[in-house]
């Protein structure tokens, strides 16, 4: 394997109880956060005597095959009779009509198919449509902070918790930026990336011509991150500073940027009640590079730097998330996986006993006895276990093996 590139081992055993069936295996997320290295990644272990077609819709070479006929005609000449045939295409959702080739591909039992797109309502959208129940969707994020020690050792670095983690907070967790890259550069190669997705996957996709408008609201999302946001909140902050943006294109816009994988909404569970509340909600950004590319690095927002990474965390282990709600006290994270949960409180550093009490209090009146954690940016004196709940600090927490019991 090469340096530049790191197993991901969550994904390949996410990706691995559906590895020869008959269902298409799509891995979705952001452009550049390495779908197209785990999809080489699942080709090269593929194992002898099995015929692999690798097809990248990106690359120029493939341009002819942008659409569902010719794609067809591509795939058919190039299995082989016989044999076990594998199929990979990267960036799907370029092809017009991807859908009706894959199902058919899958009605005849052709290929083992696995697929990336960087559209999540696209494939979401045409999967429950047309693939009803011949379907695994993967979301596959940027590096989490193990990703990134791993990238550094192999890269040279000694792999520190505490130093790849002041690194993540500013780089951000695209793996382009981990390989030796200055942090302003890193920040031009955010950007671009950024840049590229409102063209490719919104502008184009959808018609629009008011980007700055699209622009305003990723930095109002990037400028909030933590905060509780609704829709109405941005347009009227928006409206107020420029008239003549409409409520409509505000939804429309929010929508846009979730359907690219640039932010994600988190919505709010009653732990008491036990039920979604989903009039209350916060955006979070796919990846926290993003918010100082856009605005710069902000060590006053550290606490929202912290939740989008953790947040992050959780999701790419396999947690569906929400921001909790127990009896009126807020709690940052409610995870759930398997039946099983998790709660985490994050706060950059627990500077007194009222603050201590505020963040263990909101975990001490939940009725479960489900893991429950307070993080910390850094160790501190306060810095205690009590009444079950863990105390450890942002780094200890990224790196644990298991949040379980």
């Amino acid at each position: 394997m090469n340096g530049d590139t790191v197993p991901r081992p969550r994904y390949a055993a996410r990706i691995a109880p559906f590895a020869g069936m008959e269902n298409a295996k799509v891995l979705t997320g952001i452009r550049r956060s390495g779908k197209s290295t785990l999809l080489r990644m699942i080709a090269e272990g593929m194992g002898p005597g099995k015929n692999v077609v690798m097809l990248d819709m990106d690359a120029f070479s493939n341009r002819r095959y942008l659409e569902a006929e010719e794609l067809y005609a591509k795939i058919k000449g190039s299995l082989a009779e016989g044999a076990e045939n594998c199929l990979f295409i990267d960036e799907v959702q370029d092809v017009r009509g991807w859908e009706s080739v894959i199902r058919s591909l899958i009605a005849e039992k052709a290929c083992d198919i696995y697929l990336t797109g960087s559209n999540s309502r696209l494939l979401s959208g045409e999967l429950a449509t047309h693939l009803t129940g011949r379907a695994n969707l993967i979301d596959v994020f940027t590096l989490t902070l193990s990703e990134c020690i791993e990238f550094e050792r192999r890269n040279g670095g000694s792999g520190d918790p505490e130093e790849a983690l002041r690194k993540l907070l500013r780089f951000g967790g695209f793996p382009i930026v981990w390989g030796g890259c200055s942090e302003s550069t890193a920040m031009v190669i955010v950007r671009d990336i950024v840049d590229a997705v409102v063209s490719r996957d919104i502008a184009d996709r959808h018609g629009v011509r008011n980007t700055a408008v699209l622009g305003k609201i990723l930095d109002y999302v990037c400028d909030n991150v933590g905060n509780p946001m609704s829709i109405n909140n941005i347009y009227a902050s928006l409206h107020s500073a420029d008239a003549s943006i409409r409520r409509n294109a505000v939804y429309d816009y929010i929508g846009h940027l979730e359907e690219a994988c640039l932010i994600f909404r988190v919505e709010a569970y009653d732990v008491k009640g036990r039920m979604r509340l989903t009039s209350k909600y916060k955006y979070y950004l796919s990846d926290i590079g993003i918010k100082n590319a856009r605005l710069s690095f902000r060590p006053e927002d550290v606490s929202g730097y912290m939740e989008n990474i953790i947040c992050l965390e959780l999701r790419s282990r396999g947690y569906r998330v929400w921001i909790g709600d127990s009896g009126g006290r807020e709690i940052d994270f409610v995870g759930e996986m398997g039946g099983e949960k998790v709660y985490v409180q994050a706060t950059s550093e627990l500077s007194s006993e009222s603050v201590a009490e505020r963040e263990f209090g909101s975990l001490r009146g939940i009725g479960d006895n489900f893991p429950k954690y307070v993080v910390t940016l850094k160790e501190g004196p306060l810095n205690h276990d009590a009444d079950g709940i863990r105390c450890v600090t942002l780094a200890e927490f990224l790196t644990m093996e298991s949040y379980g019991r």
